[in-house]
């Protein structure tokens, strides 16, 4: 009869042991190597620098034109007061003569416009042109060109519609830094 074979008693012998145990460092350091292990996540790309942000446009000194002033109009100089008009929205001048002269009354407006929203410094306007005693009042078209806080002039669109122009008016006290808000 055959010889029945004895595997445990083969597993505990000094060579099985050892063969185990290479088996099992074997099998512990290739868990251990690089092929095994989790790669590190990539770094994250840095973010491009922000683009140079463009300085503010400057701002446009037509926006500026609320207060007393004083205007060379024919008999002047005269002065006249420059508001926002409170019934429309944006920008909408009103130009009140403070000091009348032969051909407009005081507290008559005198003008009244809007900024041109294509160019900066320059109010399109409607200018009242009279004759003596406020006879044949009538609006004509006018542009307000403004060099500075302090400073603009006002000419007719059409030249000969009206005597007296262009007509330059001065800042009477201190130039504001801001426009008043819309």
């Amino acid at each position: 009869m055959p010889r029945p074979i004895r595997i445990y008693r083969s597993l505990t012998s000094p060579a099985a042991v050892a063969v185990l145990a290479t088996l099992l460092a074997y099998a512990t350091s290739s868990c251990n190597s690089q092929s095994f292990q989790y790669a590190p996540e990539p770094p994250m790309p840095t973010p491009p620098p922000a683009p140079v942000q463009a300085p503010p446009p400057p701002m446009n000194v037509a926006r500026l034109l609320n207060g007393n002033w004083m205007a060379t109009y024919p008999g002047g100089p005269l002065r006249v007061v420059i508001g926002l008009d409170q019934m429309l929205r944006g920008r909408n001048y009103v130009a009140t003569m403070v000091d009348g002269n032969k051909y407009i009354p005081a507290g008559q407006v005198v003008w009244k416009g809007t900024l041109d929203q294509n160019v900066p410094g320059i109010v399109k306007a409607d200018q009242i042109c009279a004759d003596h005693g406020f006879q044949g009042a009538r609006w004509v078209q006018a542009r307000i060109i403004v060099s500075d806080a302090s400073n603009f002039r006002e000419e007719l669109v059409d030249p000969t519609s009206c005597h007296g122009f262009p007509v330059k008016f001065t800042r009477v006290g201190p130039a504001p830094t801001s426009p008043v808000t819309d």
